[in-house]
């Protein structure tokens, strides 16, 4: 993969494009793709995910734990099978952490267990826990609607940034984007195709909440 030294040269790259879509998550503030001072209503959200091994043993006596995925506030999800066909594995997450210093493993393990045994009480009697993840979302602060994604065009207000004449963004999902990507997802591509919003604001009026409204005179 080209790594690029400075966003000068990437915004030279990009310039070839008819259109970009900005929509790297976390990623476009932890590596200034999209400028702070735009001040985005949006914030970074810490999550960690515990990884765990059911015995075959164990497996078998319930074949909806290994074959069923649940979303209920928390989430409890099958891993894609392994080589070793003597045991399943499942993910279960995630927690949503706002402070600078990150859970432990027993604080994490202790808040996933307590929000999803109902969901999941033979995996965490019989399961071993494998290993953690972390990941951090981009979640947009919520609304009248709720957490909705960012959407729409979007022109950056800093030369440090990224720069393009036909620039879109697609962002703020959070752990939604699993439900509602693939909707909104392809409203923003026949927009972009038509090089305007109205097929977003046709099926989501207040698609553009997150913009500045302008201040009016009084």
């Amino acid at each position: 993969a080209t790594v690029w030294k400075d966003v000068d040269s990437f915004n030279q790259h990009l310039a070839q494009y008819d259109a970009i879509i900005l929509s790297a998550g976390a990623g476009m503030l932890h590596d200034e793709l999209i400028s702070r001072e735009d001040e985005l209503p949006v914030q970074l959200v810490r999550g960690q995910s515990i990884e765990m091994t059911l015995p075959a043993s164990e497996d078998s006596t319930n074949d909806a734990i290994a074959n069923e995925a649940f979303l209920c506030g928390k989430y409890v999800t099958p891993l894609p099978d392994t080589n070793d066909s003597s045991s399943r594995r499942f993910v279960i997450g995630a927690t949503h952490e706002f402070k600078a210093d990150a859970l432990n493993p027993d604080e994490v393990t202790e808040e996933l267990k307590s929000r999803t045994l109902s969901l999941a009480q033979h995996l965490w009697d019989n399961g071993t826990v494998d290993r953690m993840t972390t990941g951090v979302r981009l979640q947009s602060n919520r609304g009248s609607f709720g957490r909705m994604p960012i959407i729409g065009r979007y022109n950056n207000t800093s030369n440090t940034a990224i720069g393009h004449n036909n620039c879109w963004i697609f962002t703020g999902l959070s752990s939604r984007g699993l439900i509602y990507h693939g909707l909104f997802g392809r409203w923003l591509a026949d927009s972009v195709l038509r090089d305007e919003e109205g097929n977003i604001r046709d099926q989501f009026p207040e698609f553009d909440w997150w913009r500045k409204k302008p201040k009016q005179k009084t």
